[in-house]
């Protein structure tokens, strides 16, 4: 595999465990795994531009998935934190 392959390969993997860190925040906590996705995405993304339209749909789902975990955490009465 070459370098260009490697790249695109890890760009891959974080941007599905920015995707992944994103459905774990909808369901779990709110405001903890979003930083985390948020931040894997944009790495992800800066790594290999082969993926960037992944990135950036991925990115419009962690934004809804925040959302609706925030609006279910508190009309739930859950902790947000």
């Amino acid at each position: 595999m070459n370098d260009s392959g490697a790249r695109s390969g890890v760009s891959a993997a974080l941007i599905v465990v920015g995707l992944a860190a994103a459905l774990v925040d909808l369901f779990y906590e709110p405001f903890v795994f979003t930083p985390i996705a948020a931040l894997a995405i944009l790495v992800g993304i800066a790594i290999s531009d082969k993926y960037r339209r992944l990135g950036l749909t991925v990115a419009l789902v962690v934004s809804a998935c925040f959302i609706i975990g925030a609006a279910a955490a508190v009309w739930s009465s859950r902790a947000l934190y």
